[in-house]
């Protein structure tokens, strides 16, 4: 994952395998032919449209899903809650696009679209609950959520003689921060702005959307061509964002002609 950035709708990566799920549970779904699929022609048909049927559920319901986590994080709202209502909103555009799919298929289905929205709902609702549960069983083996923020940077000494204390940057990773310290890392749950309010007055700025450094654990700023880069004493590279190259100028973290 390029944490770099916010991919706030997913890396390329994450993409890639929900793609090659969809495709399985498609293929799936084309042998056991459900709504009465089963009766329409022979199983490659089936399985073909259920795996394009899928790849277009998992595009429209990927964002979806994604956006309601977001919202649900921001707005401190249950996330069963975001994704009940993404999965409302987000069953009425596959009601319309998975009837073009079938009918270059089978040019004489007949279903209301009513009947298609339901469908769409009634198998979009139990995946993206499966699909969610996993992807948090798999998070929480690598992200200490259970407890405050605040509480996981509380652990970290304010004493300048106490190398586990020394925050030296925060990156942002999808939902979640990454908490780089002088003995090592550790990812917490929460939005990046109240996770860099919990620092107090430590001395450091946000040099990037995904990144806040601590002054002193920059040791060098690399140059190439118009991007700049932080070299950290954990040697990290932060890149500086060309909307803070001026503020960092101006409190002295670049010279002049950087």
């Amino acid at each position: 994952m390029d944490s770099r950035r916010h991919p706030l709708l997913g890396a390329p990566r994450d993409w890639a395998i929900d793609l090659a799920v969809a495709a399985v549970a498609g293929a799936f779904l084309g042998v056991i032919g459900p709504f009465g699929s089963f009766l329409n022609g022979p199983a490659a048909t089936r399985v073909l449209y259920w795996v394009l049927a899928m790849w277009c559920a998992t595009v429209v319901l990927g964002v979806v899903v994604r956006l309601a986590l977001a919202l649900a994080a921001r707005l401190r709202i249950p996330a069963v809650l975001a994704l009940a209502g993404g999965l409302v909103v987000g069953s009425a555009p596959l009601s319309l696009l998975t009837p073009m799919i079938a009918r270059a298929f089978w040019p004489r289905i007949g279903l209301t679209p009513l009947d298609w929205y339901w469908q769409c709902l009634a198998i979009a609702a139990p995946l993206v609950l499966i699909y969610v549960a996993i992807r948090r069983m798999l998070t929480s083996e690598r992200v200490q959520a259970l407890r405050p923020v605040a509480l996981e940077l509380a652990d970290a000494s304010p004493s300048p003689s106490s190398q586990d204390g020394k925050v030296l940057c925060l990156r942002m990773e999808d939902h979640y921060v990454r908490i780089h310290t002088a003995a090592g890392s550790r990812l917490v749950e929460g939005p990046f702005e109240r996770v860099i309010a919990t620092l107090g007055d430590r001395e450091g700025l946000r040099v990037h959307r995904s990144w806040w450094v601590a002054r002193a654990a920059v040791v060098g700023v690399e140059v190439d061509g118009r991007n700049l880069k932080l070299r950290l004493a954990n040697d990290l590279r932060a890149p500086v964002s060309r909307a803070s190259v001026a503020k960092l100028r101006q409190v002295g973290w670049l010279a002049t002609d950087a």
